[in-house]
């Protein structure tokens, strides 16, 4: 059984949606730590034995913390995400406005390419991109994914300094040399049609990465090249300082393709 609850989180300008998903008795990430009250009123009345995390990332793991020491149960991440887990973050004032800051936890490395519940096995897919430390789980059986933030939406115009739309491309592709349809985003929801949906978002980026090239060929500065193709800022770049912005967007192409 998978069951997936809806969680938002508002301040003034901004909201966002997140998702929190429980298969069987296992936990699909522990969300932010400023939604720390929704989530441990879904955990105690959803009995859980395990945590997999699809990534690092504070909205991701901001509850594991407390989960490692009042429930006690096994957490799991890619091996990049370890060590990153195991500090507090240090988030800059917009991301700790918005998530809070996470506290440090011991999780464990995947040690193999499935993780299995009581009706499922999934396969860890690595899909860096977003981070390095990015998976998806894909039961090709039942036809599903559980896609932390590969997807998120179809046609983004900017992206984080850590962020790689070469990577993105690279592991979205990857995602769909499997079988699957429905997905459950971590900020989207169940979309059940969600591989039409990945298949759009790598059209996408596949498009504006040719777009960027051809031009930055031709001579264009990347400024140039994002007033023309990407010439609108939007109230989260402003929110974050710009560390969210169609600039990234271009440098990642041109300098990782």
């Amino acid at each position: 059984m998978i069951n997936t609850f809806k969680l938002v989180r508002k301040i003034p300008g901004q909201k966002m949606h997140v998702y929190i998903t429980i298969v069987d008795d296992t936990l699909v990430d522990t969300g932010p730590y400023s939604l720390h009250k929704q989530v441990r009123e879904i955990v105690k009345e959803h009995p859980i034995r395990n945590v997999i995390h699809t990534h690092h990332h504070e909205d991701h793991t901001g509850n594991s913390a407390w989960i490692e020491k009042h429930i006690k149960v096994p957490q799991w991440i890619h091996r990049a995400g370890v060590i990153k887990c195991m500090n507090n973050t240090k988030l800059p004032l917009y991301r700790s406005a918005f998530w809070y800051n996470r506290k440090s936890f011991k999780p464990r490395e995947f040690e193999n390419s499935e993780f299995h519940t009581k009706e499922h096995t999934f396969k860890i897919v690595h899909t860096p991109g977003h981070s390095v430390d990015h998976v998806i789980f894909i039961d090709e059986e039942k036809g599903i994914c559980l896609s932390g933030d590969l997807y998120l939406y179809h046609s983004p115009t900017s992206h984080f300094a850590f962020e790689s739309v070469p990577e993105l491309i690279h592991s979205l592709n990857k995602a769909l040399n499997y079988n699957f349809q429905e997905i459950y985003c971590s900020h989207g929801g169940y979309l059940p049609n969600g591989r039409r949906l990945i298949e759009r978002k790598r059209d996408y980026l596949l498009d504006l990465q040719g777009k960027v090239l051809t031009h930055y060929q031709k001579g264009l500065t990347p400024l140039e090249i994002r007033k023309m193709l990407l010439p609108k800022n939007r109230a989260f770049q402003y929110l974050s300082a710009f560390e969210n912005s169609p600039m990234h967007t271009i440098h990642s192409i041109i300098e990782n393709s």
